[in-house]
């Protein structure tokens, strides 16, 4: 039976023998061909991955270091409008003053102690320096030049205002940044103010800095240059110098493209992944960013997949060419999760290194992945919503991810406000495609930023602006009023007394002593306004927040039960605040009084303490009521402004007044219908 089985079973294998040797040779050449054809295929196929996830981690990196010079550039202009609009709102009270009753020097040294500007110089319609200050750090100075050549543009009339910019004192004592105003009596105000911390700040955030410093923190890159068309602007140390703009094709064509491109080339004789994007700011082009990415695990791959090859094409040679192949394909691909998850490690420590909150999503908008500032920011962790539509998470700002994946838009850069774990935040977000190598559509990538903070304090700087303005006027014209009111009411009072009329004497007294009494009272109005005008005195002394919201817990609660609303204390910071008690508790009776104003029987007034990220208590009140239309929230804080009947207008604003005296500050988030959340925030002991 064996070896009958033997026999039969050599048929196939003579048969196989019996056939040409040419014919033997032409399918030996076949399997050859297409073994060899299908690793050949395999180089190919996972060169051209590793390529693609390095150009993705280009584009992510280039996006990123974009979206954070734009953000340094960005914060910079701010903080210079911000100090310039400060100078002109000075020098302008400067000429309201001035125009009440003419300035002396001597005014101008109190003045500009007081203010913080450093020099104030008056000048005449004939350009002559009538009034100065001179600063207690040097002797005074003679005039060395002519004003009337430099303040030109406000001399002749032809502008209000007129900013020289920032310029070295002439007693060499830093950088000041000098500005003028036409004054109202004829001629020019002018002043200057230190201008150092500006120039540090943008130092600080400048966009080398942050070249030099991602460029030095990242082992991965080789080097990151910012060039325009004659020279480079900055790059990493290690760079001393490149191709030019002009001179290179494939920079001169992506200078004028909007969206980033990839090549290989070289850099000091090693070969590097260059990506090159134009840089824009503001919609006008200021250079190329070029990112070289070392080829290091590129080039080894690479070489490992060149070596398989050969080694398959000889094992083909002595027969053994399918084993091997399946051999190489499985370290082949090994190697390839290797590489890949070592992008992928290269790709997060970038992302998780920014500052700023990144949410990206593939091509059908599920989100793949959140860094860290964004958890923290929503509250959510990565593999909470990895996976989830992107609009069922972030509902806010899912529209402008849609918008770029559907193609509409490579770019978008738009501002928006965000509910986050209850709280009401206004982000600006930077949202860009991510394409594959043929363009495919791959994803998109959202970079946010949080100016929640920012705008609330450029508020609270624009509302202590108008108040202190305010309280100066009310000053200036109290005084004014005051000695003419009470030399009527002295010669009222002397009539009353020393004269008696022939006749009609009841109705003289009565007119009499009515001009006494409305005196008396336009003296109280302004006695109200004097005490506005001033800061408050504090006393303050350590207590413990916590505490001092639940001692008037039975005080707040009084109006709200008569009125059938439910009134709560949620009290658990455990944080300790220097605070004027009697000051503080005018500020928490003012803001639980109105909560209960503006909420119907049967909704809720709860007070609560917490802490901030930045370590700062709070105290919120927060109510169900009619809420507050938006555009009547910038005006809340206004002396004299209510929507109540009866009301004031003076609780909130004396209110702002006893919280920034103690150093912090006062919000209100509203949504109109739903009800007003005031927060109050105080710096710790």
């Amino acid at each position: 039976m064996f070896q009958g089985r033997m026999k039969r079973g050599a048929g196939p294998e003579k048969r196989l023998l019996m056939l040409p040797p040419k014919h033997l040779a032409g399918l030996f050449s076949l399997l050859v061909l297409l073994f060899l054809g299908t690793a050949f295929f395999e180089y190919h196929y996972r060169k051209a991955e590793i390529e693609h996830i390095m150009r993705e981690e280009a584009s992510l990196l280039v996006h990123a270091l974009t979206v954070g010079v734009e953000s340094a550039i960005t914060g910079y202009n701010e903080n210079r409008s911000l100090l310039t609009g400060s100078l002109f709102d000075q020098l302008r009270l400067l000429d309201r003053l001035d125009r009440q009753k003419p300035l002396t020097s001597a005014d101008l040294s109190v003045i500009a102690g007081s203010s913080g500007i450093y020099r104030i110089n008056i000048f005449d319609g004939n350009g002559r320096r009538i009034a100065f200050n001179t600063p207690e750090d040097h002797t005074p100075l003679e005039q060395t030049c002519d004003p009337r050549e430099m303040l030109q543009p406000v001399f002749s009339g032809r502008q209000d205002s007129l900013l020289l910019g920032i310029r070295q004192s002439t007693s060499d004592r830093g950088p000041r940044l000098v500005a003028a105003v036409r004054r109202s009596r004829g001629g020019v105000i002018a002043g200057n103010i230190d201008a150092s911390g500006m120039l540090d700040l943008k130092r600080k955030l400048g966009a080398g800095q942050l070249i030099r410093r991602i460029g030095a923190d990242t082992t991965g890159i080789e080097y990151i240059v910012w060039q325009d068309s004659k020279a480079i602007l900055s790059a990493t140390p290690n760079v001393t110098g490149l191709d030019a703009v002009h001179s290179d094709p494939f920079l001169l064509a992506s200078s004028r493209g909007t969206s980033a491109k990839t090549r290989m080339t070289t850099f000091n004789g090693k070969h590097v992944f260059e990506v090159v994007k134009p840089l824009y700011y503001n919609g006008i082009n200021v250079g190329l960013l070029r990112i070289g990415l070392k080829t290091d695990h590129y080039e080894v791959a690479a070489a490992k997949l060149r070596n398989r090859l050969l080694l398959l094409a000889g094992l083909v040679v002595i027969g053994s060419l399918f084993m091997f192949n399946l051999m190489v394909t499985h370290r082949s691909e090994e190697k390839m999760k290797s590489a890949f998850l070592r992008a992928q490690t290269f790709s997060s420590v970038i992302l998780e290194s920014m500052a700023d909150p990144v949410v990206a999503v593939d091509a059908a908008g599920q989100i793949t992945m959140i860094n860290p500032p964004a958890e923290k920011l929503f509250r959510l962790s990565s593999p909470e919503v990895s996976g989830k539509p992107v609009g069922e998470v972030f509902r806010e700002f899912a529209p402008f991810i849609e918008g770029v994946l559907s193609g509409r838009h490579a770019m978008l850069n738009r501002e928006f406000h965000c509910r986050a774990d209850g709280r009401q935040l206004l982000l600006n977000g930077n949202f860009s495609l991510i394409t594959g190598p043929d363009s495919r559509i791959d994803g998109a990538v959202g970079v946010l930023r949080d100016l929640t903070e920012q705008r609330a304090m450029q508020q609270v700087i624009e509302r202590q602006g108008k108040l202190s303005a305010m309280g100066e006027l009310a000053s200036g014209v109290a005084h004014e009023i005051r000695n003419p009111l009470n030399a009527i009411g002295i010669l009222a009072q002397r009539l009353d007394i020393e004269f008696t009329p022939v006749t009609d004497e009841p109705e003289y007294r009565h007119l009499v002593r009515t001009i006494v009494s409305e005196v008396g009272r336009l003296n109280a109005i302004i006695g109200r306004f004097l005490k506005f005008s001033r800061p408050p005195e504090l006393f303050l002394q350590p207590c413990s927040l916590d505490d001092f919201v639940v001692g008037y817990s039975d005080m707040l609660q009084g109006g709200a039960q008569a009125k059938g609303i439910c009134f709560s204390v949620e009290a658990g910071c455990g944080a300790v605040v220097d605070i004027d008690t009697e000051q503080m508790r005018q500020v928490l009776l003012n803001l639980v009084r109105n909560a209960v104003d503006a909420t119907p029987g049967g909704g809720s007034v709860t007070v609560r303490t917490g802490c901030d990220s930045a370590g700062r208590a709070f105290i919120e009140v927060a109510d169900t009521g009619s809420g507050i239309p938006s555009g009547r929230l910038p005006e809340i804080f206004n002396l004299y402004f209510t929507t109540k009947e009866e009301g004031t207008g003076m609780g909130l604003g004396i209110a702002n007044q006893i919280v920034h005296a103690h150093g912090g500050m006062i919000g209100v988030s509203s949504t109109e219908g739903e009800g007003s959340v005031f927060r109050v925030v105080l710096p710790p002991a």
